[in-house]
């Protein structure tokens, strides 16, 4: 047919009257053929006789105008569809019927949206489905046949915008099942012969979303319209596909970039995507010197305010997290899909890698350069709700988990970097590739990797931003008293030290409810404990099976230490990162959230059987520092060591270190990684050996008060002296002769930097002082300080090292009494008494004294 229109009359409208009951009268007798000519008039809402009463306005369709009703079938309504979507100005062709109320405005009569007009049709059908009983599927079938057409074929519809009609009718159809009906019917269509127009008209659609979402806040109730429409899409694999593909930015072209610095292969353009966007809402903030959303007034806010406001933070990231993850549950559903969007993750996090690294959470060039905090926080909470499955101590599931995935290269790894990271033990690179060469991996192992990995990127980064700005918040405190006394208390100086104060406690606040979120605290403790009891059962078993578990193999509580089967193959592969994710994880329990072990303490054993395994083995844990800080970890859950001994239940301290199983090896384990930091492949600088040493001594005195560690401290000094000869020295030997020679050491230091702070004293009081330039004696003041804290600190560390000698040699007297030994403590003691109280020392100023 002709694609031009025949207007047999010149006037724009042609009225008529109504007809009501003749009309009702012919559809209740009409036959197959009339129902052809119903659905032109009732459903495409059109008529091929002008003169014919109508009960509502119809669009004339003049090139059919001459055919017969008899004549009418589904070709017929092909025909007049066509004709009626190629009318360039339907309300030209408009007969306005003059009823009443009318059901149908002219409005949706005169559609000229394509896909608005083929979506209005299908569901003016069904609304009428018992009627069309006969013909239902057909034409049902042409609306879908003819949408589908329009979105292959564009170019017959120059001037629409079809993706942006598409899109709109995915956000109507969350409300209308007709219309989601029909959107799900055209998807089928369109998925079971997938074209470059297909996927160019998806493309438009998801560039559109997330222009849309883009800019939304998080309060903004758009954004579940448009998660919804994303979840429902994600049905169909390939469409899945397309929105990974599309939300990758080396796949991206004429991308709206919010900062023009930012190129496309910085990490941070992924979360300039639909992905990214959605990821990336958050109460932090996603871009920098964005301000926080809550606690913007904290100097003025209660306890019971701060509690109320971190409630809401709370029920928002875990409404909001939910949804994620049942979406990206959708994501993965499909196999064919799974894979677009692990890769994506993958992608992602190695375009970011650098935010696991410390330097990145003090670093402002970080928050430009990476992915946003809030971005990583929902990505993690993502991963660990899929890994919950599995993240269970002693799951069966978790020996699924292939080791080798943090080595590999291939196309099955989607994590590629790891293979980067520093593993628990020396890795032998000639084993690598022949562990690798035909290794697949399945989900639980790349959720397992990618959940460790995320967690390190965004919950650790936040850990040590957090950190930071506790000591700034201190530092900035101390000088904001310091000035307050110099000047008046409403001085610029002040003021501004006062703001900077009040800004990081918004910071500080903020972050730390993130943190303190009950589900990501629930969800980051199963994940870890079931590495733990997963770590400890590679570590307790020597064979190397270079694949996930075939089901013979099964977990089990350890029973004995220490372990003294050759180090398992497999320790080679486990990236460092994943233990230090168990110990920032500890030690933010104990500093900032003291209430979560109370309840739940059935995760203590398995943290606990994990130390008592790794801290003491450098066959198991190469890193000596990394073992020192495991009893860093430990240190803070001694009672006497909390800010608030009231928020802590003291009775829980004790049980832990009595009660918890094989805990009776804890003394010979701590003097392991002590005397392991002064070996000569494992020695560290002299404050960084001191501050892993300090936890190490609290440790020692708490145990002190339980009869069994002492019991056990005792036994390892009736084995040194059995062995006092021997070529290797005994631990316990080799302990106590680090402390006299610390003893010794720690008095010099102090001496030495107590000299340096008196002659710069002296300095001080003599006109010469007054005499230098302002910037000399500035830096004169500022290594006075350094040299005081020194000083401070090796006085402090050489009375604790006497301490714990005195602490041992009052219970166990026979090891020293050996001769070798006692000529030992007694040079100590003689060296100590003749640099304290040589007989040419004079005290010059008691005041400082």
């Amino acid at each position: 047919m002709s694609k031009s229109i025949c207007k047999p009359f010149t006037s724009k409208l042609i009225i008529k009257t109504n007809d009501t009951d003749s009309k009702t009268a012919s559809l209740l007798s009409s036959s197959p053929p009339n129902l052809y000519k119903d659905i032109v008039e009732l459903v495409l809402l059109c008529t091929i006789d002008e003169d014919a009463p109508i009960s509502s306005s119809k669009i004339y369709l003049a090139e059919l105008s001459t055919l017969y009703a008899e004549k009418w079938d589904k070709n017929r309504v092909d025909q007049a569809l066509f004709e009626r979507q190629r009318i360039p100005n339907p309300r030209n062709e408009l007969i306005v019927s003059t009823a009443k109320n009318a059901l149908i405005s002219d409005d949706i009569i005169t559609e000229t949206r394509c896909l608005y007009y083929l979506s209005g049709c299908y569901q003016r059908l069904l609304q009428q489905r018992d009627y069309f009983k006969s013909i239902l599927s057909d034409i049902q079938k042409l609306f879908i046949d003819h949408s589908k057409t329009a979105i292959t074929l564009p170019s017959m519809y120059p001037d629409q915008q079809l993706s942006k009609q598409w899109i709109d009718l995915l956000i109507e159809s969350q409300n209308n099942s007709l219309l989601l009906e029909y959107i799900d019917r055209v998807n089928n269509e369109l998925v079971t012969s997938m074209t470059d127009e297909i996927e160019v008209f998806y493309k438009y659609v998801f560039h559109y979303m997330y222009k849309v979402i883009q800019p939304l806040d998080y309060f903004n109730s758009k954004l579940s319209f448009y998660i919804s429409i994303l979840s429902n899409l994600s049905q169909w694999p390939i469409l899945v596909q397309i929105m990974f593909r599309q939300s990758h930015p080396k796949t991206l072209s004429d991308r709206a970039t919010i900062n023009s610095t930012i190129s496309v292969a910085s990490g941070r353009a992924f979360q300039d995507t639909l992905i990214g966007s959605l990821l990336s809402k958050s109460c932090l903030p996603s871009l920098p010197g964005n301000p926080y959303i809550f606690f913007n007034q904290p100097n003025s806010m209660s306890e019971h305010a701060i509690q109320t406001t971190s409630e809401t933070v709370w029920q928002l990231m875990k409404t909001y997290q939910d949804t994620l993850t049942q979406l990206f549950k959708m994501f993965i559903k499909n196999a064919d899909a799974r894979s677009d969007v692990l890769q994506w993750i993958g992608d992602c996090f190695d375009e970011n890698h650098e935010k696991s690294k410390k330097w990145s959470s003090n670093d402002p060039l970080a928050a430009v350069i990476f992915v946003s905090d809030g971005f990583l926080i929902n990505l993690t909470v993502i991963l660990l709700n899929l890994a919950k499955p599995f993240a269970e101590p002693y799951s069966p599931k978790l020996l699924k988990i292939d080791p080798r995935y943090a080595i590999c290269q291939n196309a099955s790894v989607h994590l590629t970097n790891l293979y980067k990271e520093t593993p628990l033990i020396k890795r032998h690179k000639e084993t690598t590739d022949e562990k690798c060469s035909q290794a697949t991996f399945n989900f639980i192992t790349e959720i397992f990797f990618m959940s460790h990995f995320s967690y390190s990127c965004s919950v650790r980064g936040l850990y040590r931003k957090l950190l930071k700005i506790h000591g700034d918040i201190s530092k900035k405190q101390t000088e904001y008293k310091n000035a307050v006394s110099l000047e008046e208390s409403d001085s610029q100086t002040t003021k501004d030290l006062e703001a900077q104060i009040q800004n990081d406690h918004t910071t500080f606040l903020n972050i730390k409810s993130v943190l303190n979120e009950p589900y990501l605290m629930e969800l980051s403790n199963s994940l870890l404990t079931s590495t733990c009891s997963w770590l400890v059962h590679l570590a307790s078993s020597s064979s190397d099976s270079s694949s996930a578990s075939n089901g013979a193999e099964q977990m089990s509580i350890l029973k004995m230490l220490p372990l003294t089967s050759k180090p398992n193959p497999q320790l080679s592969y486990i990236p460092e990162f994943i233990i230090e994710n168990i110990i920032d994880f500890f030690k933010y329990i104990s500093q900032f959230n003291v209430r979560f072990f109370q309840s739940n303490e059935s995760s203590i054993n398995e943290y606990m059987y994990f130390m008592l395994v790794f801290m003491g083995d450098i066959n198991r844990l190469a890193n000596a520092h990394l073992r020192a800080t495991l009893a860093e970890a430990l240190d803070t859950i001694i009672p006497d060591q909390q800010d608030n001994d009231e928020e802590l239940n003291r009775a829980f301290p004790a049980v832990v270190f009595e009660e918890c199983p094989l805990i009776e090896h804890l003394p010979r384990v701590i003097l392991d990684v002590f005397v392991s930091i002064e070996l000569t492949e494992q020695a560290v600088a002299f404050q960084q050996k001191f501050n892993c040493r300090h936890p190490m001594y609290n440790i020692l005195q708490y145990l002190w008060k339980f009869d069994k560690h002492r019991l056990q401290m005792k036994k390892l000094a009736t084995y040194a002296e059995r062995h006092i000869e021997d070529a290797e020295a005994p631990l316990f030997l080799r302990f106590i002769n680090l402390l006299m020679n610390d003893a010794n050491f720690l008095l010099d230091e102090g001496l030495i930097y107590m000299k340096k702070l008196r002659t710069h004293q002296d300095m001080k009081d003599s006109d010469q002082w007054n005499n230098m330039p302002e910037m000399q004696r500035q830096e004169l003041e500022n290594t006075f300080k350094s040299n005081g804290q020194y000083a401070r600190y090796s006085n402090i560390m050489g009375i604790k090292t006497l301490i714990i000698l005195n602490m041992i040699t009052q219970y166990i007297q026979f090891i020293f009494c050996h001769p070798t030994i006692c000529e030992r403590l007694a040079a100590m003691l003689n060296y100590v008494l003749q640099h304290l109280v040589r007989s040419n020392y004079d005290v010059f100023n008691k005041i400082l004294l």
